[in-house]
């Protein structure tokens, strides 16, 4: 394990943290924020503090000896609802090749947006490269630029699932079935990268309702059996989405074509549910 103390050209994160701790082929970077190292104050545009805490988070990458190309997973937590803005800036940045990624508003604060991220290391040590799923098969079209999982090093990064059907605009009415088409989602997408719930490490929980946790609680539990993974559940805005789940999962061994679906069910018993 290998923790940076400072990064150069990059402001030193407030608080008790590392800029980036290095351990077992990735890198755990720090929530970066717009503070410009000779100012340390964020500009007056919103634009230009997204383009700021990118380019923090590429300085800090490549300090560690990954970059912007090799990242897996981005969570931005924003005080400032422009997120069409905010995905032109990072469409920019990222280009094609665009890691797993969930998006949230949260409390007003200091600044208009925070950024962290998950990166794998390149070289000879940490075999199998980084692979990107676009959009899963029978899953509706994603809704901004990221994948919707990435699988490198043994595991798989997913996106933050909605309860989204065919689109955005299609969605089950009440709370239970939103968590039931969330959870398919996230199941389809592991499928798709080789991997399944009962193989999930860690997942986090968005709500915007905390009087819904225990209902969520309830579902979650008949989902996962008796493979709980370590979760994290918290209460966020997510432009009228009532839940969001992510999660880091391993991937599953290779198998031959008569033993049972990585997950317990296949793409299609998880489309038919």
């Amino acid at each position: 394990m290998r923790r940076l103390n400072a990064v150069s050209g990059v402001a030193a994160p407030r608080g008790a943290a590392s800029p980036a701790v290095v351990a077992n082929g990735f890198v755990f970077a720090s929530g970066q924020v717009p503070l410009a190292v000779d100012t340390n104050e964020p500009p007056a545009d919103f634009a230009d503090q997204v383009r700021l805490v990118l380019s923090n988070l590429s300085a800090t990458l490549e300090a560690a000896g990954s970059s912007l190309k090799h990242a897996v997973k981005i969570t931005t937590f924003l005080t400032d609802p422009r997120l069409a803005e905010y995905n032109e800036v990072y469409a920019e940045v990222f280009g094609d090749e665009l890691p797993a990624r969930t998006t949230v508003m949260v409390a007003g604060g200091e600044f208009a947006i925070e950024v962290q991220c998950i990166a794998a290391v390149p070289g000879p040590d940490h075999t199998g490269g980084i692979r990107r799923i676009a959009n899963a098969p029978g899953m509706a079209p994603v809704l901004g630029p990221y994948s919707q999982a990435v699988v490198a090093n043994g595991f798989v990064f997913t996106s933050g699932q909605i309860p989204a059907r065919s689109s955005m605009a299609d969605q089950p009415e009440d709370f239970g079935g939103k968590v039931r088409q969330t959870l398919d989602n996230l199941e389809s997408v592991l499928i798709e990268a080789g991997s399944g719930l009962d193989r999930v490490t860690k997942v986090t929980t968005y709500l915007t309702d905390p009087d819904q946790l225990d209902e969520y609680n309830g579902i979650y539990a008949d989902f996962f059996g008796s493979c709980l993974p370590a979760r994290t559940s918290c209460c966020v805005d997510i432009w009228d989405i009532a839940l969001e789940i992510e999660c880091i999962a391993v991937v599953a061994p290779e198998h031959g074509p008569e033993e049972p679906s990585r997950s317990g069910r296949t793409r299609d018993e998880v489309a038919g549910s």
